[in-house]
């Protein structure tokens, strides 16, 4: 029989069962069984298995298009997070500062975070137009073009093009979290460096980098996964192309599942990624407990 104590302390893991139960049959299942399949060679047909242990991973190395899409994802997620940080604190430094009106502007700069990002693909898939945009209507207005030009269509633009978008679409997060350490930084510390004489861009290195330094390695941290695990957002502009040009790996997986049925080197592709996702998260976690 278990003490009292002893059942006292039991007891909250007993409540969490349940919980426990569901994320298991939700999230644990799904990820063991794709596991498995990355070890098989799966027929499209009967859906039957043959054991090949590790080849499935072996032949991701001689692969051209596993790499490209490899590199064009560390590419992608590298910009888009480097883009969001900078111009988030740009856009919180801003916002920190005593203007009026500047509760409606912490309002309006949510908006990209609130709006779905599948709406928001669409939108942007309509301003990059080639021929009826209003990006390439604006640019020849001002004499900046002269040709309208295929955004999501030309090899050399693409990816920059879906690169501005995810930027546009994560400042909101990184701006409102830095915005929000910002405030709890005393004002006596940027008193006292202005009476020891030091200026604006001195007190930015010295008193404000500092005490961002730790929300801003979780916030990076943070962007750099999902951005990683980016779907929605290239899948409807440009479907990885054109000519792989886009193509990330979360979009290589989904092609060679439904379009190729490669089941297995499916599989095997979002282990990797599940491998480099779950050191990030081992990185986050060590970092906030």
């Amino acid at each position: 029989m278990l003490s009292q104590r002893q059942r006292s302390k039991l007891l909250p893991y007993i409540y969490l069962l349940p919980c426990l139960i569901l994320i298991a049959a939700i999230l644990l299942y799904p990820v063991l069984v794709g596991i498995y399949t990355s070890l098989l060679d799966r027929d499209m047909y009967t859906m039957e298995g043959v054991f090949v242990g590790l080849r499935n991973f072996r032949r991701l190395a001689d692969e051209p298009v596993f790499l490209l899409a490899l590199g064009n994802t560390l590419w992608w997620t590298g910009t888009v997070v480097a883009g969001q940080y900078v111009l988030g604190l740009m856009l919180a430094l801003l916002l920190n500062e005593d203007v009026r009106g500047r509760f409606v502007f912490r309002a309006l700069i949510l908006v990209p975070w609130v709006v779905p990002l599948a709406v928001a693909a669409v939108a942007w898939k309509w301003i990059y137009a080639e021929y009826y945009g209003i990006l390439n209507h604006i640019l020849r207005s001002l004499g900046i073009i002269r040709h309208n030009v295929a955004w999501l269509a030309n090899h050399e633009t693409a990816m920059w093009s879906v690169i501005a978008v995810g930027i546009w679409k994560g400042i909101p997060f990184v701006a409102i979290v830095l915005l929000a350490a910002l405030q709890s930084i005393p004002r006596e510390e940027y008193e006292a460096a202005m009476i020891d004489g030091a200026g604006n861009l001195q007190s930015f290195i010295h008193i404000t980098l500092p005490n961002l330094r730790g929300i801003s390695f979780i916030v990076i941290v943070l962007t750099t996964i999902w951005n990683f695990n980016q779907f929605d957002l290239t899948h409807i502009l440009t479907r990885g192309g054109p000519g792989n040009a886009t193509q990330l790996l979360s979009t290589y997986t989904y092609q060679l599942f439904f379009s190729a049925f490669q089941f297995s080197f499916a599989a095997a592709v979002a282990v990797v990624m599940l491998v480099v996702l779950m050191c990030l998260t081992v990185i986050y976690v060590r970092r906030i407990i």
